[in-house]
Formats: structure tokens, sequence, C-alpha cells
């Protein structure tokens, strides 16, 4: 992969700044290619457990699943805080947010596919955290869950001038 210089680098988090804002996310996008070669991007939810992202699926197949079959190279964004502003006769963005490169596996451990999604949960619905058990003794049989090891990690803000 082809490195490119940061543009704005006064602008780069340092790697606990960047994990903060993953940690924050409502929802990644992460990009494949599928076997024509095209770019396809999906939002997902997400959760990171250390220096990787676990992800949920259907176990059926479909685009992203294919793409992830085809090429295990995937890139995530997360955005944070996003939002355009005006200030002293100019326009401009204000914004937290961190690229991730990786490769994406398939959990096969039923351990680690069960606190992945312990994991998902105690993220998006901690109010709930009673009902996790019974509700992945009933979905889990159609449950696909993913690993994405972060290879690097990289993040940026801008936010508005006082």
């Amino acid at each position: 992969m082809t490195h490119y210089k940061m543009r704005y680098a006064d602008r780069k988090m340092d790697e606990d700044a960047a994990c903060d804002v993953l940690d924050a996310g409502d929802f990644c996008v992460v990009s494949t290619v599928d076997t024509d070669g095209a770019p396809y991007g999906v939002p997902l939810s997400y959760v990171r457990v250390g220096d990787a992202l676990y992800l949920h699926s259907a176990i059926e197949a479909g685009h992203k699943l294919d793409n992830f079959a085809h090429d295990a190279r995937v890139f995530v964004t997360v955005v944070r805080n996003g939002g355009a502003f005006f200030q002293d006769t100019f326009f401009s963005t204000r914004y937290e947010s961190v690229m991730a490169v990786g490769h994406i596996a398939r959990v096969t451990d039923g351990k680690e596919a069960r606190r992945a999604l312990v994991a998902l949960c105690m993220k998006y619905v901690p109010q709930a955290k009673r009902e996790i058990g019974s509700a992945m003794d009933r979905e889990l049989p159609y449950t696909a869950v993913w690993r994405i090891d972060i290879e690097e990690l990289s993040g940026k803000s801008a936010h508005m001038k006082a």
C-alpha cells in the first residue's frame, strides 16, 4: 500500500486519541474490493477489543461477505464530532476521524465469538445486559462474527478555533 504524507500534519492524533475515537464511534464504514475490482463500503456496528475490531453479520452470502472471502484486506473509517462551521469570514469543518487498515477473518472459536457479541451488546445496549445470553442462544446459529486485526491506525482532528 502506498503511504502519502498527511496533509495538515499538525492535526494528527496520537494512538490513544485515535483509539478513543474508535471506542466512541457510532458506526464504522468497512471498505472492500469485489472480484471485478470495484470498491464497496458498508456502514456497520462494531466494537474495539485491544488491537482488533469485531463486527457481526448474517451468515448468508451477500456482497459484503463475498468481498471478505475474495480479499481479506479492509479499510475502516470512523468519524466523530463532524460538522461545518463559519468563523471570521471562512467556512471550514470540524471532525475527529480515524482510518484503520487490516485484514478481516471470520471468528470460528465459539468463546471468542460470544465475547465479541457481548462486547457489541454492551457498547450499543448496555441496559439490556441481562438479556444478552438468551439472545445469543437464539441468534448465534444465524450470526457470523468477524474480527479485523488492525495493522495500521491513523487519526486526525480539526476543531473550531476559539
